[in-house]
């Protein structure tokens, strides 16, 4: 599903790691801040470029180096969703669903979201015609995960959605966030360093550490890990208000 082989140096900072995933749900990229998270996906997006490398997603060479290959983003088929939802203000929010759906229209004997479709999954029917301004933290991200499906994505980038929300809207938008895959056989690659939000979301995990790759697998196999080498504050944490332990193995 993506391969991805990179390196990028900004500054003293420098990302160089490779892995690969098959088909999966959620792929959560776990790791403290300033590890290269976000760095990461926007490679994969095209937001930035690396040095050298190659990034393959579902069959299509999106960055290559050798071969001099660097798909713009709007070229890759991929969703974003950043930390703020970034909706255009002076469109409504079906006009910003809308907005997805320019970039790649479909036949229509295909079976692809459309916005009713995207409106029952995220519960945001009765905002449609309710300007950004007057909706929440938690519906304006909820319409910007939904902007993000009307594009059509082969797999869905999600950039610390939930970091700006109380744990009460969190609570609710993982609950959406997690039927995407299910729903619309989208694969999400979900950047956090929540181990609450890796452990309730996540099928597989990636942790990262100083823009390296420390550990793939299963999320209480890598989250074990991340506690070892020091990267949680403790085995125990809070998930939706009920203590949880990711064993490690004997």
């Amino acid at each position: 599903m993506l391969e991805v082989h990179i390196s990028l140096k900004r500054g003293n900072f420098e990302l160089e790691l490779g892995f690969h995933l098959a088909e999966c749900g959620i792929a959560v990229i776990f790791g403290p801040s300033g590890s290269g998270k976000t760095s990461l996906i926007n490679c994969i997006a095209g937001l930035e470029k690396p040095d050298a490398g190659r990034i393959v997603c579902h069959g299509q060479t999106c960055f290559d180096s050798d071969l001099a290959i660097n798909l713009p983003p709007e070229k890759r088929r991929l969703g974003y969703v950043f930390q703020d939802a970034r909706l255009f203000p002076h469109l409504s929010v079906r006009e910003n669903l809308c907005f997805g759906q320019r970039f790649h229209p479909v036949p229509p004997s295909r079976t692809v979201p459309n916005i009713d479709d995207v409106a029952d999954l995220l519960d945001i029917g009765p905002l449609l015609h309710r300007p950004p301004a007057n909706l929440s933290g938690g519906e304006k991200q909820r319409v910007a995960i939904g902007r993000a499906l009307l594009c059509r994505p082969r797999l869905m980038l999600m950039d610390e959605p939930l970091s700006s929300l109380d744990m009460n809207l969190k609570e609710g938008l993982l609950t959406y966030i997690a039927r995407i895959p299910s729903q619309w056989h989208v694969p999400v690659l979900y950047v956090t360093h929540s181990p609450e939000e890796t452990h309730t979301l996540g099928n597989s995990m990636l942790l990262l550490r100083n823009g390296r790759l420390e550990a793939q697998g299963t999320v209480d196999a890598t989250l074990c890990k991340a506690r070892q080498m020091g990267l949680l504050p403790c085995s125990t944490f809070s998930l939706s208000g009920a203590p949880h332990e990711a064993p490690c193995p004997a």
